[in-house]
């Protein structure tokens, strides 16, 4: 379906984009939550790189260790996000990179649900879908902040700018 590269890449494009949407946290809004029972904007940060995190236990199918790895992740994003994030991808492509191949499709790990999937499935379900839908909600928690400049360019790209009106332009 797609290469080891690939994916890699996607992981590293989600963390990028990220990076990008943190240089635009307004630092006073650090409190804001949506609602009561919602993460606020400082936890939501401090959560962000556990999503890669955890890839250890989603690679090994042992999930004893999960509050401890959380919690250290998050601690350390308290002090230096953006190293974090960095450490915690730069250990993700590591221990992608170190699984044979066969094991995407051959290998079945647990879930914390105890449901048994593919190695390959549980890294698509965990890592990439958890970067993603995080990064979304943190975008929204920007623009509920203030940020109304932000756009599609910051969210699914990582770049400031503006959006073209219209429709594309013909070949």
């Amino acid at each position: 379906m797609f290469t080891r590269e690939q994916f890699l890449n996607g992981i590293r494009h989600e963390v990028q984009v990220i990076k990008h949407l943190y240089t635009k946290v307004p630092k006073a809004k650090l409190d804001y939550r949506p609602s009561p029972k919602q993460r606020s904007l400082q936890e939501m940060i401090v959560h962000l790189p556990t999503n890669l995190a955890i890839s250890k236990q989603v690679i090994s199918g042992d999930w004893s260790d999960i509050q401890a790895t959380m919690q250290k992740t998050r601690e350390d994003a308290q002090k230096d996000f953006n190293a974090t994030l960095d450490r915690e991808l730069a250990a993700f492509v590591e221990r992608v990179n170190k699984i044979p191949e066969a094991d995407f499709q051959d290998k079945q790990v647990s879930l914390p649900t105890g449901m048994k999937i593919p190695l390959g499935d549980a890294l698509l379900g965990f890592p990439y879908k958890f970067l993603t839908a995080y990064k979304m909600q943190f975008f929204l928690y920007l623009k509920a902040c203030g940020r109304e400049e932000l756009n599609t360019l910051n969210c699914w790209f990582g770049v400031d700018g503006e959006m073209p009106s219209g429709p594309p332009p013909k070949k």
